[in-house]
């Protein structure tokens, strides 16, 4: 029964993850300060990173990330879609869905 929950979990998300364990940068739009975290996961849709700061969802913010595959350094757009406390951490686990298509920096 649990691995049918875990296949229904998976189907949520429309583009194949790929690990990303490398250090990126965040910014709000319309600012001009940099927030600097650790990517777990990057695809076509969206990117999983680490925060130390809350950031409320529908927050836009833009990445800089290196991509794990070509090693290039890319620019995307995103939107939060979901925060959660990392446990006995003062970090935050975050999700960002792309709204404009990721470029290359």
């Amino acid at each position: 029964r649990r691995g049918m929950e875990n296949d229904m979990l998976q189907d949520r998300r429309a583009a194949q993850r790929l690990s990303l364990s490398s250090p990126m940068r965040y910014q709000r739009k319309g600012s001009q300060l940099f927030g600097n975290s650790i990517g777990q996961d990057i695809s076509e849709s969206g990117i999983g990173f680490i925060s130390h700061e809350f950031l409320p969802v529908s927050t836009h913010l833009i990445f800089e990330v290196r991509h794990p595959e070509t090693r290039e350094f890319v620019k995307a757009t995103g939107e939060i879609v979901w925060i959660s406390n990392l446990p006995h951490s003062e970090r935050f686990s975050v999700g960002a869905k792309f709204i404009e298509p990721v470029t290359p920096v």
